[in-house]
């Protein structure tokens, strides 16, 4: 057991030299099944993560919750979940639940999920659920028109706000004035694509220029709103890149060889970044400490 651990640890520390990585990176999680799509809570204390494994028979699947450092993993939801957000309060976490075909909330602690969404809403593969920063609304993708909507909370009311014939609508976050929804617009052929910022009642919609052709999505705002982060497609492999978030050129930030880097995850503090990455030949949590003034440097941003 201990030559496997000495191995298994050496392995690691050699695919972080070969890394492509801007700073220091550090495996969260170590588990043989997929953990991964972070999301931490308000005070930077904790990150919920999805579980998935298909040949889970210990009941397993399901949400996870654990301390920053790693420790203390708890099971706080059963079944097969996805795409977990904290909301901005720190009560509630929303995912994709019943294998991606429908939408629902839990208490960040755990606790009985609520469906929210009127039934002429279908999902279908995720909606990609995003808290605005009030946790007022809900950002999503719906399948039937595969449109961009918003979920008013309080209202109990649903509205179609953008969509464009072949695209798919991937919401990646809103803007930290709750005045925008960054989406990933994806073509449905060519799997490319573009970033636009959307404004909540879809009227106003623009073109943030300047990231690679063969963007993928996941797309995450720094929390000082200067900074955008996204995962494209380098070869056969996801890598991660860092530019200015009203467009512009990009740099290198977490790029693997033979390995994905994606789904990418700010501290509040902003400090850390959390990611998926199958770099040790599993699919898990990295965390990266993150300096947002040396990254504004390498951009030229003032």
């Amino acid at each position: 057991k201990k030559r496997f651990t000495l191995i298994s640890i050496f392995y690691i520390w050699a695919i972080i030299l070969n890394a492509q990585d801007m700073f220091e990176v550090r495996p969260l999680t170590t588990d043989s099944a997929q953990q991964g799509f972070a999301s931490w809570s308000p005070d930077g204390k904790y990150i919920v993560y999805q579980y998935s494994d298909r040949w889970d028979t210990k009941g397993n699947n399901g949400l996870w919750k654990i301390s920053e450092d790693g420790t203390g993993a708890e099971q706080i939801y059963k079944g097969i979940a996805e795409h977990p957000k904290w909301s901005p309060d720190g009560s509630y976490i929303v995912f994709d639940a019943d294998t991606g075909n429908s939408i629902k909330i839990i208490p960040s602690d755990g606790g009985t999920p609520i469906n929210f969404l009127p039934d002429s809403i279908r999902i279908n593969k995720g909606g990609l659920p995003r808290w605005s920063p009030d946790a007022s609304r809900i950002a999503f993708m719906e399948s039937t028109t595969l449109s961009l909507c918003v979920h008013d909370i309080k209202a109990e009311s649903t509205k179609r706000i953008f969509k464009k014939e072949g695209m798919l609508p991937l919401p990646g976050c809103w803007t930290n004035d709750g005045k925008s929804i960054l989406v990933a617009l994806m073509d449905r052929e060519s799997r490319k694509s573009t970033i636009w910022k959307i404004s909540p009642d879809g009227k106003e919609n623009t073109l943030i220029k300047g990231h690679h052709e063969n963007l993928y999505r996941y797309i995450a705002l720094s929390p000082c709103g200067s900074l955008l982060v996204y995962a494209a497609m380098e070869g056969r492999y996801l890598g991660l890149y860092v530019m200015p978030s009203n467009g512009g050129p990009s740099v290198p930030l977490a790029v693997t060889p033979n390995a994905h880097n994606e789904a990418p995850s700010w501290s509040p503090d902003g400090k850390r970044l959390a990611f998926n990455s199958t770099r040790s030949d599993a699919f898990n949590i990295w965390i990266m400490d993150v300096d947002i003034n040396r990254i504004k440097r390498e951009l030229g941003i003032q």
